[in-house]
Order: structure tokens, then sequence, then C-alpha cells
């Protein structure tokens, strides 16, 4: 007799095309004969056009939420009950609880209130900033569902530590925010000696992740060294484009800087990508919290065959110069990031090289088919034991 095929609910107050690596796994459910679902949110700001690759294929539902005291508590209020609802309809095996907040306490509530097995997946961590009343319950939601949820993932290495702390000293399951297979466009032959030098960044775009020290960096280089920018603004750095822009202006160099915008799909992003010669992954030096491996960017950038220029901390000097594929500076220094640049401008050889070594780790360790294997096991084992809740 054929086994039904199994059933998988991912539930974040977001949309999923907020998150690639959401997408990216659900498509790999997808792919082994799983059914599908979503119930998501629509985020505010630029991010919340950010359409899903997965619409055509999946069964998605969105909640409207309405910002500002009263509003945004009906708001996970409504969420929270239908996340449930949800559950007890679709009778998914498994509930794949993600971030921001709000989806910690639907997902606390489901392990308490159906028997599906819940996977909790931190994509950012949720600090102590704010001691409102509301802020407080949901950190609150967030630790117990850590120590609940049948398995735990968390993209970054520290932040991993935080969260087994978090739970009790359980397991917790690294997943790096690598791009997936049916994504990398197609590998090109990196011309040693291109002519000019194509700086490439994209993603959330905001001073912590692309410092306008770059476009000082840009003054002191030779002129057939351009820059090109695509991706978003959120809420909270409104304006940041406009800055950058300006200071190209300012500086004389805006012939050599382009500003495309979101791009609509992936697909168009890596081929506009996979033009330039070296991917900008500078993340302010103090930052919110470590990034190594939860960035999708510059795994997306050696996707590319893209070499990185990276902050000159341990945490990037050691997962990635390390592996020489990426040269490091100070991200807040235009004339340190100047001299970075120039040294690969100046070694076309030692450009091909990296680009060339970033692009097969990609293809052979850094996909997430591979990284996410661990999670497939994990839960395949579990469903197969159907081990209650304690």
């Amino acid at each position: 007799m054929t086994r039904p095929s199994r059933k998988i609910l991912y539930v974040l107050y977001a949309a999923p095309g907020v998150y690639p690596p959401i997408e990216r796994s659900a498509r790999i459910f997808k792919n082994g004969g799983w059914q599908v679902g979503f119930l998501g949110v629509r985020a505010e700001g630029e991010s919340g056009k950010l359409t899903s690759s997965l619409h055509a294929e999946t069964n998605i539902e969105y909640i409207v939420h309405r910002p500002g005291g009263v509003s945004a508590l009906r708001s996970y209020l409504r969420f929270w009950t239908r996340a449930v609802r949800r559950v007890w309809q679709d009778r998914p095996d498994v509930v794949y609880v993600s971030d921001p907040a709000p989806a910690y306490m639907a997902g606390l509530l489901i392990s308490w209130l159906t028997p599906a097995l819940t996977v909790m997946h931190e994509h950012d961590t949720l600090h102590d900033h704010d001691k409102t009343l509301l802020l407080r319950l949901l950190r609150a939601a967030r630790r117990r569902l850590a120590r609940r949820a049948d398995i735990l993932v968390n993209p970054q290495d520290t932040r991993a530590a935080w969260m087994r702390a978090l739970s009790g000293g359980r397991d917790v399951q690294v997943v790096y925010n690598c791009p997936a297979t049916v994504e990398l466009p197609p590998a090109r032959a990196f011309d040693a000696k291109p002519s000019g030098l194509r700086l490439w960044h994209h993603g959330s775009l905001g001073p912590g992740q692309l410092p306008v020290a770059v476009i000082d960096a840009l003054a002191k280089l030779p002129d057939d060294v351009t820059f090109e920018f695509a991706g978003y603004e959120t809420v909270s750095t409104k304006g940041h484009v406009d800055r950058m822009l300006e200071r190209a202006r300012a500086l004389g160099v805006e012939h050599r800087v382009t500003f495309h915008g979101a791009f609509p799909t992936r697909q168009e992003l890596y081929a506009q990508a996979a033009q330039a010669h070296l991917g900008v992954a500078l993340f302010a030096r103090v930052f919110r919290e470590p990034m190594v491996g939860a960035s999708n960017k510059p795994f997306d950038f050696l996707s590319c065959s893209l070499p990185l220029l990276v902050n000159d901390t341990e945490e990037w000097r050691d997962f990635f110069v390390a592996r020489d594929m990426a040269v490091s500076c100070n991200p807040e220094d235009g004339t340190d990031i100047a001299r970075a640049v120039r040294a690969l401008y100046d070694d076309r050889a030692a450009l091909a090289r990296m680009a060339t070594r970033g692009r097969a780790l990609i293809e052979t360790e850094w996909h997430y088919e591979a990284r996410f294997q661990p999670v497939l096991d994990q839960i395949e084992t579990l469903l197969t034991e159907q081990q209650p809740k304690q």
C-alpha cells in the first residue's frame, strides 16, 4: 500500500519571500513529495512586496498585520488563533515555526494543543532591548518553545550556542543560509584579466549592511572601478539608498555607481550579479549579532563566481579569508576598503583563483540541500518513532 504523502505547515509572522531559507526548505519538502502549506503575514515597506516563488506550488495564506498598539495585538491574536485552526484542519505531520517573534507563541500553542511535530527555526535572535509587556510575553514564549519544540534550527554557530543555552542544552541543527542548487547560475570561467573591476552588492540595504564608506573608497580607486547594488530598504533604513547616491554625487563618482532597485526574481538578480567581479559583503564592525553563516549575501556572491570583500573581524577572516575566497578590510574606512579592492585590481590571478574556489565550495558543501539534510534526517527519525511530547 502506498503511504499517503506527508504534510508540513509553515507558520511565520512574515511573508515567505522575506526569508529565502524558508522557501528553500519548503521546496525540498515539496520535491520530496510532501504537501506544503504556509500561514504568513504581509510585511510593511519594500520587503512586503517580495513575492514567493512558491505561490503556484503551495497553499499560502496571509494574515493582514495592522500596526500600532491595540491593532497590532489584535493582529497577533488573529494569527495565533488561525495557526491553531489550520493545524486542526490540515492535520500536518510537521509544523515549521519561524520568526519574527509572534510566531513563537503560535508554535507554543500548537505544541500544547496538537500532536504535530514542531520545528523551531530562528533566523534572527530576539534580544532583550524592549521591556514592554508584550515583548516580555513573546520572549517567554520563545524560551518555552525552545524547550518544547522537537527540532531546533539556527543558521549561525554562535547564535546556535545561545539557542542551546536557552533550550537547556538541547541539540541545535546549524543550517547556513546558502543558496539551493536549483538557484545557482551557470558556472562561468572567470576572466583573469577583466576590463575594469565591477563591485556588486545586493540584499536588504542599510548603513549596517552597506556602509557609505564604499563610496568613499570608490573615489580613491581607478576610474574603471565601478559599484552596482540592488535590493530594498526596510522601514528602519529608509533613505539609505539616497544617502549612498548623494555621497557619490558629492565625490564626483555618480557615473560609476548604479542602483538597480529590487529584482523580481532571484534568477534575474543572480544573472546581474554574475556580470560583476567582486562581491561586497561588509557589515558594521559592531553589528546586532554575529552574521557569518546567517547572511545570505556572501553565499549568493560566491554562487555567482564573485570573490568577497568582507570585514576584518575574526569571524569573517576565519570563515572566508582563511579559505582563500575573500579579502578583508575595515568596513568603516574608505581608505582601507580602497586598499583591499586595489590589491585584487592589481592581482587578477588571485581574483580568478578566489572566484573559482568559492564557487566550487558552493557546489560541493555550501548549498542548502546539503546543509538541510540533517534536519530532514531528524524529522524522518522522529516521525518514524512518533515519540509523544512530555
